[in-house]
């Protein structure tokens, strides 16, 4: 796969700025909001990403590449077109070397295109099954020794990065179930009605956080707690920030709830061992923030990686970052490193955007 010489010399421009790594780093690729389009544009700015994921790899290690959803745009409308996009982006995918993991977004299920004028109400036909997500952009993640899907069709796991002792637990933020009501509509919308399913709050609890490592980084679409986006429906952040405080504090825990929607029963014994939450990591806002979400978490967000609405949000200084297409700002992604030692986070920028620190309490 080739690499334009603006990318390239991105690359390189990358690779002198990543900090020097110290023992038990680990260092990982962070692509949110790719809203993927077939056009000669976006397959250019994919061919670069990977390229440049690649290339920064073989000097410096890179886990994994997490597309941090939202990875399909939703235009055109169509279900077959929005399902033929995500199979175009898994195809150009396939030429990255290091291992790559998705997220679920809020756009990626095409929901929105059975909207009624003017309402949060979707028609059934639009949207686009778990089920057929997982199959084009996360079966291929079952081959990977150091990733443990939650169960076929479900769209959640875990990393294990075992030199740097570390977990990075994947979440689905919009996991409502599919019901169709008998008007044709859905009780639930991937686009508005975020929410984490019973099941996948006891997976967290029971699997996920089970005999963890010292230390587990969060990655999910929508903001933790929505704190970016407080409109969102966010059914079962209370237990899940219930379950995260317990894992940290080494406490016992036990939670259910009897909604025939999203019920559950956690009985949870995490004594014994405290563990370190260094941040909870997202997209879905199309800019660069940080703060301390309402559990008391470090929240980070990146930059949307797409065209698609970018330049309307700034970041926290105030600052709009508009693409500009066939150039190094054509895109933006962050490489994480995580360095327990130093007690940092740091991100640093390939495409649009700046460079970031966030020192861990």
């Amino acid at each position: 796969m080739s690499m334009t010489d603006y990318a390239q010399r991105e690359t390189e421009r990358t690779i002198k700025r990543l900090p020097v790594m110290a023992q038990g780093d680990v260092r990982f690729a962070f692509v949110p909001d790719l809203h993927y389009k077939s056009n000669e544009e976006m397959r250019t700015a994919v061919e670069n990403l990977i390229g440049a994921v690649n290339q920064i790899s073989e000097t410096e290690k890179i886990e994994f590449l997490c597309l941090g959803g939202d990875n399909v745009g939703n235009y055109p409308p169509a279900r077959e077109d929005h399902i033929a996009m995500m199979r175009e982006l898994a195809a150009q995918l396939s030429f990255c070397k290091v291992p790559w993991l998705c997220l679920k977004g809020n756009h990626d299920d095409n929901s929105i295109h059975g909207a009624e004028d003017g309402t949060h109400v979707c028609r059934a036909g639009a949207e686009v099954s778990d089920i057929v997500q997982y199959e084009v952009l996360f079966s291929h993640a079952e081959e990977y020794p150091d990733y443990h899907p939650a169960g076929k069709d479900l769209l959640y796991g875990y990393w294990d990065a075992a030199s740097s002792d570390t977990r990075f637990v994947l979440l689905n933020s919009s996991d409502a179930p599919h019901i169709m009501e008998e008007d044709g509509t859905l009780r639930y919308s991937g686009q508005w009605d975020n929410a984490y399913s019973g099941a996948q709050l006891v997976w967290l609890a029971d699997t996920a956080l089970h005999d963890a490592p010292a230390h587990v980084i969060f990655l999910e679409h929508i903001p933790f707690n929505a704190a970016r986006h407080a409109e969102s429906v966010r059914i079962g952040e209370d237990a899940l920030d219930r379950i995260t405080k317990a894992f940290v504090k080494g406490e016992k825990l036990r939670i259910f709830s009897d909604d025939p929607d999203f019920s559950y029963s956690i009985d949870a014994d995490f004594s014994g061992s405290s563990h370190s939450v260094p941040a909870r990591i997202a997209g879905h806002c199309h800019s660069d923030t940080v703060t301390y979400d309402k559990a008391g978490f470090l929240e980070i967000t990146t930059l949307s990686a797409g065209r698609k609405i970018s330049g309307v949000y700034p970041d926290d200084a105030g600052i709009l970052y508009e693409r500009e297409p066939y150039s190094a700002n054509e895109t933006s992604m962050d490489i994480f490193t995580f360095s327990p030692s130093r007690k940092m986070i740091f991100a640093t920028r390939y495409g649009s955007g700046v460079d970031r620190k966030f020192p861990l309490l």
